[in-house]
């Protein structure tokens, strides 16, 4: 009786082990029927455009999802499986968006079925703050002057080739070559093709764009920035002033010590820690602050690009769309993250002054580099006294959401995977705030009044970019090596 009950038991393990051979290999072998050679799959691909997913990805992640301030409002995952994500725009007729991968890759994702298609591969030095960085599109006007860019496409500009073109054209026929092109301009930390380690600069490149076959063309290096000695604070935003056909680009202080960072004995100005404003071929934008300056002393000819100055570091730059006044965020080495309303000829006081002016060492703004009566300092219009790595800044430009968002200001983080919500005053020339802490020196000194401005929690990662979609819904993108998302934030269905 004994060896039968033993024999028994093999018998029922030797039966569960067959049952589950059949429930699994095959679904192995399945599997493996499916899988195709790499090399082969790449061969199928058009050169310009490779299709990597076709249907939009379902989150197999178990972490919490984002939680909101707003109850009436909540979240949406559009994508993800991003690698590294720095930055987003969208572009074209179609709801379509461009994303930027640091390692240099441009996307396509496509509003249709949220396809994600290669666009370029552009070749980058991603070490630390390195990389692929910054996005921004400006759709040409008939009033957009043509002829400024002809002329100032000499010595600076030079061709880019995208993957299904070895050729080079000559950038001011590029330029001209269509009558109202989309220019997509980027901001890269380019290394050399044969040795990556081998940084070559700080650099903004303009392409066209065919919202036809959806490619890119004419890439033209239009400004040369500098990359030592790095390797972080290189900025990257670039936003459009559509309205008047001008770029924004911010790039940080590179730990370098000048004019810039205000060393007033330090080194003459040098393209580092600056908002530049510039033409669409790269050249100083008509009615700069700085002009008038660089004509009258040469040592200073590079002020003609420079809009605002004395900026340690920057992830975000907003134009407001009832005064066009240029908005930034700024980020304080480990205090006094800043949100600043930048006029032109901003001297934001890096390295002297962080966060509100009387918190600092400097008795009077004369301590600061002043370049010729032409420069403005003016204290930040909130301030975290403890540093957030505060990143992207932008106004809600629709009412989608309901009117209390309206023309009001988001921001995100690096360190929380938080997003902010800020009220705009009424003559829009600062924030408001109900807690009287914050109303009275307008910073965040504790938990409390951190919480007051937090209106969203719990997104994965960093948040590197927020954008209003032309849906009139608000995109989020995080950071992530492997699992970098986009999320956008709807009305709650009812």
């Amino acid at each position: 009786m004994t060896r039968f009950r033993n024999n028994r038991g093999l018998f029922v393990f030797l039966v569960i082990l067959i049952s589950l051979w059949f429930v699994v290999f095959p679904s192995v072998i399945i599997s493996g029927e499916k899988q195709q050679d790499p090399i082969l799959i790449q061969e199928l691909m058009p050169k310009q455009t490779a299709v990597l997913s076709q249907q939009p990805e379902a989150s197999d992640n178990n972490t919490p999802a984002p939680t909101l301030d707003d109850s009436d409002l909540e979240i949406e995952f559009v994508t993800e499986g991003l690698e590294s994500p720095t930055s987003m725009t969208f572009i074209g007729n179609q709801g379509d968006m461009l994303i930027l991968e640091k390692s240099g890759e441009v996307l396509l994702l496509t509003n249709e079925n949220r396809s994600k298609i290669s666009l370029l591969n552009l070749t980058v030095n991603d070490q630390n703050e390195r990389g692929l960085l910054g996005v921004a599109v400006l759709n040409n006007r008939s009033d957009f002057s043509t002829t400024a860019m002809a002329a100032n496409s000499s010595s600076n500009n030079r061709t880019i080739t995208t993957r299904d073109n070895d050729s080079t054209t000559d950038s001011a026929t590029a330029a001209l070559s269509s009558a109202t092109p989309t220019f997509v301009f980027f901001y890269l930390t380019e290394a050399s093709k044969e040795d990556r380690s081998q940084v070559l600069g700080n650099r903004i490149y303009r392409f066209e764009w065919n919202d036809t076959d959806k490619s890119l063309s004419n890439g033209t290096l239009i400004l040369d920035l500098p990359v030592l000695p790095g390797q972080n604070h290189n900025g990257g935003k670039l936003i459009a002033d559509s309205e008047n056909g001008h770029i924004y680009a911010v790039i940080g202080d590179l730990n370098r010590k000048g004019m810039l960072q205000n060393f007033k004995n330090g080194s003459l100005p040098d393209d580092t820690s600056v908002i530049l404003r510039i033409n669409l071929d790269g050249s100083p934008a008509h009615g700069n602050p700085f002009l008038n300056v660089s004509t009258k002393d040469g040592s200073y000819s590079n002020l003609s690009k420079y809009y605002a100055y004395g900026i340690r570091n920057s992830f975000g730059l907003a134009i407001d769309p009832v005064t066009g006044i240029l908005w930034d965020t700024e980020n304080g080495p480990d205090g006094f993250d800043e949100v600043n309303i930048v006029r032109p000829g901003f001297n934001s006081g890096w390295t002297i002054v962080m966060g509100p002016i009387e918190n600092s060492n400097v008795t009077s703004e004369n301590d600061l580099v002043n370049f010729l009566g032409y420069s403005l300092y003016a204290d930040p219009v909130f301030s975290w006294g403890r540093a957030v790595g505060v990143t992207d800044i932008e106004f809600y430009d629709s009412d989608k959401l309901g009117n209390d968002y309206t023309n009001n200001i988001f921001v995100g983080d690096a360190n929380n995977g938080h997003l902010y919500f800020f009220e705009v005053n009424e003559d829009r020339s600062g924030l408001q705030f109900e807690q009287s802490g914050l109303a009275d020196d307008l910073v965040a000194n504790n938990d409390r009044q951190r919480s007051a401005v937090i209106f969203g929690t719990g997104f994965p990662s960093s948040i590197t970019d927020v954008e209003t979609g032309p849906d009139g819904y608000l995109y989020i993108l995080t950071f992530h090596p492997t699992m970098g998302t986009i999320s956008r934030i709807v009305p709650q269905e009812q």
